[in-house]
C-alpha cells in the first residue's frame, strides 16, 4: 500500500505529542501525550490492514523520507518493508506494551461554557507570537463584553503580549489558561469547545482531526 501525504502529516503531528504510536487496523489513529494532557484522534483516507507499533515515530518518518514520496509499504507480522526510488528499508515494529497509548474508550467532553471558531491564520499568528516573543501561555479571556485570545507570560505582568478579539462576550467573565506547548495541532479551521471542568476540545472543520487539551489548573470561570 501507499501512505498518503495527509496521513503522513497526521503522523508527523502526532509524533510531537507522543514519540511512539500503536496504529490499529482501519482508518482511525489515536495518540496521547505521556502527561495525559493532550489526546489526538484522526480519521484517515488510508486504511491499515494490520496493527503495528512504532517506538520512535520521528525515526520511522525519517526512514520513510529516504524512500521518496511514492514509496510502497508492505506490512508484515514483525516489520514493514518500505520500497521506492530503487531502494528499500526494513523497519521493525515495537512491542505494543512499550507504547503509551490512549485508553480504548474515547474521552467524553463535559458540557462547554465557551464555544468559538479559530482559523489557521489566527492559529499561525498565535504560534508565531509565542515563538518570536518567547511567551509560554495562551489565555482565552472575557471581560463580559469581548472575548480575546492572548499569548502572554502569566508570571510576568510586564511581559510582551499578542492579543486578538475573537467574538463578542455574553456577560460571563473568565480566563481559561493553556500552555502554548500543548497546542500541538495541525493548522486548520477548528471549532473549539471549552469547559470550566478543565478540558477543551478542538474539532477540525476540513480535516478528520480532533484534539482534547487540558486547561491549566489556575483557569477561572466567573467571578
Amino acid at each position: 500500500m501507499k501512505i498518503s501525504e495527509s496521513t503522513l502529516e497526521v503522523l508527523t503531528n502526532f509524533s510531537s505529542i507522543n514519540n511512539g504510536i500503536t496504529v490499529q487496523t482501519g482508518n482511525e489513529i489515536k495518540t496521547i501525550s505521556p502527561m495525559k494532557n493532550i489526546f489526538g484522534k484522526a480519521k484517515l483516507t488510508d486504511n491499515f490492514a494490520s496493527q503495528f507499533s512504532v517506538y520512535d515515530l520521528p525515526e520511522f518518518l525519517a526512514t520513510i523520507s529516504l524512500l521518496g514520496n511514492d514509496a510502497e509499504f508492505d506490512f508484515g507480522e514483525k516489520s514493514v518493508n518500505i520500497s521506492g526510488d530503487g531502494a528499500s528499508a526494513t523497519y521493525n515494529y515495537a512491542d505494543a506494551s512499550m507504547i503509551i497509548s490512549p485508553p480504548e474508550k474515547d474521552i467524553t467532553m463535559p458540557n462547554p461554557e465557551v464555544v468559538f471558531d479559530i482559523d489557521d491564520n489566527l492559529l499561525s499568528k498565535l504560534k508565531k507570537a509565542s515563538a518570536v516573543l518567547s511567551l509560554p501561555d495562551l489565555v482565552l479571556e472575557s471581560n463580559g463584553t469581548v472575548v480575546t485570545l492572548t499569548v502572554k507570560d502569566k508570571k510576568n505582568p510586564s511581559s510582551n503580549q499578542f492579543s486578538e478579539v475573537i467574538m463578542d462576550g455574553d456577560g460571563q467573565t473568565y480566563a481559561m489558561n493553556f500552555k502554548m506547548e500543548n497546542i500541538k495541532i495541525v493548522n486548520d479551521e477548528y471549532t473549539v469547545y471549552v469547559s470550566s471542568k478543565g478540558l477543551s476540545q478542538f474539532v477540525a472543520k476540513t480535516k478528520g482531526l480532533e484534539y482534547f487539551i487540558a486547561l491549566e489548573p489556575d483557569s477561572v470561570f466567573g467571578s
